[in-house]
């Protein structure tokens, strides 16, 4: 019977009867009635399901767009205060001043792209690069006497997207400059470790932990415990992470929190 067949998500088509008595004629209105308020819920349904997404989109966006401005505007703020007209180094530090704006820039570009491509994050573009060299440099926009940064070995190949890359470090501390209470000395430890065919990226922070009762929703999108931020830095970090063919997990406690990141060699 249609009856059995009908639904809000399916495609339900009207009975017409010819010759039909009253009753039976009045049961097939009301069946064809039923119809016509399904279609139009299904409508509204969908309508709302559209804003809903495309709300979501604007701010994921939006999220990813406002990350790089902070770092870029640190670096400003910190070549302003280093930068001496007597300086013999400044070619060199005009130099690297403009490549991690730069940097910054093409990661506001490559969300913008995304965006235009209804709002998915780019397929990684994985070339074999330094991951010291990169990370190093990813951590220069942010003050040094809270960053401290160590790895096993001077040089670590491996293929990344640089651009990710850098979004992930920027993530990453933030959310782990964020952990710590006002109050207390940030001190963000990140380490490189070697191993067999794999390299572990570790990002600690001196905050109180996250809360047993929240640690499942960490990488969930829009999963926030701040007061601030869309929430979704830590659901775009794994995403990355997992196109990079990698993993990412965290350990936590009452003196802090570390997130490690496993990429193959």
């Amino acid at each position: 019977m249609k009856i059995d067949q009908t639904g809000l998500l399916k495609q339900n088509e009207k009975i017409y009867l010819k010759n039909a008595t009253r009753e039976i004629s009045s049961l097939i209105n009301s069946y064809n009635k039923m119809i016509d308020d399904i279609e139009s819920s299904a409508e509204l349904l969908a309508k709302n399901q559209r804003e809903q997404a495309w709300q979501e989109m604007a701010k994921q966006v939006a999220h990813e767009i406002k990350n790089p401005l902070t770092p870029m505007r640190l670096t400003v703020q910190s070549f302003q205060r280093k930068f001496s007209e007597k300086d013999l180094d400044n070619k060199s530090k005009i130099e690297a001043f403009s490549q991690i704006l730069i940097e910054q820039i093409d990661t506001m570009s490559n969300v913008a792209n995304a965006f235009s491509d209804f709002a998915t994050l780019p397929v990684p573009k994985l070339v074999s690069s330094d991951l010291v060299e990169v990370t190093r440099r990813s951590l220069e926009i942010f003050e040094k006497n809270k960053i401290n940064f160590k790895t096993s070995k001077p040089i670590v190949m491996v293929k990344l997207d640089r651009t990710q890359w850098i979004r992930v470090i920027t993530n990453l501390i933030q959310n782990a400059l964020q952990a710590v209470p006002q109050g207390k000395k940030a001190k963000i430890k990140v380490k490189i470790e070697v191993l067999n065919t794999e390299v572990k990226i570790h990002f600690t922070d001196n905050g109180n932990g996250i809360p047993i009762s929240i640690q499942k929703k960490v990488f969930e999108p829009k999963f926030t415990t701040k007061s601030k931020g869309m929430g979704l830095g830590l659901g775009i970090v794994k995403n990355i992470i997992d196109s990079h063919g990698g993993k990412i997990d965290y350990k936590t406690g009452e003196k802090g929190t570390t997130f490690s990141i496993t990429l193959n060699l």
